[in-house]
């Protein structure tokens, strides 16, 4: 009996560490993506942004993500495209892009700041 206790715990114990470990690796998953011109990206971008405009994002994403379950959140000028980029995302089978708006709005829920070059 005792035997069979120690098993249950060891069990749970697996558990819960493989648990803390699909919560870092969601985590470790997350990307911010700038849409804009190269020439908008230049005045300034979000730390820690990774720079594919619109007019290239069905062609590069793969580059920056390539699992299509993790969590992409895209930003622009003021939204708009973006929320395009939202959509084309969605449509090729990523399912947690999301548009966080303009690169001000974008800057402040994250909490991160916009550098200037």
């Amino acid at each position: 009996m005792k035997h069979i206790f120690l098993i249950i715990l060891a069990l749970t114990n697996l558990e819960s560490i493989a648990s803390d470990a699909t919560t870092e690796t969601k985590a470790e998953t997350q990307i911010l993506i700038d849409v804009r011109t190269s020439a908008e990206w230049s005045e300034g971008h979000i730390e820690t942004a990774v720079h594919i405009p619109l007019d290239t994002i069905l062609e590069n994403i793969e580059l920056a993500a390539s699992n299509k379950e993790q969590t992409i959140y895209l930003y622009c000028g003021s939204g708009r495209r973006s929320g395009k980029a939202e959509k084309a995302l969605q449509d090729m089978g990523y399912i947690n892009a999301k548009n966080i708006g303009g690169i001000k709005e974008a800057s402040s829920a994250l909490k991160l700041q916009i550098i200037r070059d």
